[in-house]
């Protein structure tokens, strides 16, 4: 038994990594963008700006160090298409914090887009393991 707990139990922190990477990667970019929009900085390389633009690079690249972890164990036919919930993070995040205008075709977009993921992720058995499981 504990063979079998194992693997689950990888493939349960990979999918984990992998959604930690997406966060990460949601909040790195709107890091990126905040630093360089931010009025209050003087120019480009103030100490505030290598500052800040450090810790939203640093943050960005602990989704990429998260990333490497999750592909071990996820397809990555699976992992990339989830990498897409990244619309839906930069979408709100954007609105939220950035007071940008979302339309509604921008949020039918995005849903489609969710849908499709959804599609692509959620396990479906095909035939072929069902009639070899079978026989």
């Amino acid at each position: 038994m504990k063979v079998e707990s194992s693997p689950s139990r990888l493939q349960f922190i990979s999918y984990i990594s992998l959604f930690v990477s997406i966060g990460f990667g949601i909040v790195g970019q709107l890091l990126m963008k905040h630093t360089m929009s931010n009025n209050q900085l003087d120019g480009f390389f103030t100490w505030q700006f290598i500052q800040q633009l450090v810790l939203a690079l640093t943050i960005y690249s602990l989704g990429i160090v998260n990333w490497i972890f999750a592909l071990r164990v996820v397809k990555l036919s699976i992992a990339y298409p989830l990498t897409s919930l990244n619309y839906v993070g930069i979408l709100l995040g954007s609105y939220y914090f950035f007071d940008e205008r979302v339309t509604w075709i921008r949020v039918v977009g995005v849903i489609m887009i969710f849908i499709g993921v959804l599609l692509v992720a959620i396990p479906f058995k095909n035939r072929r393991h069902l009639k070899g499981g079978a026989s």
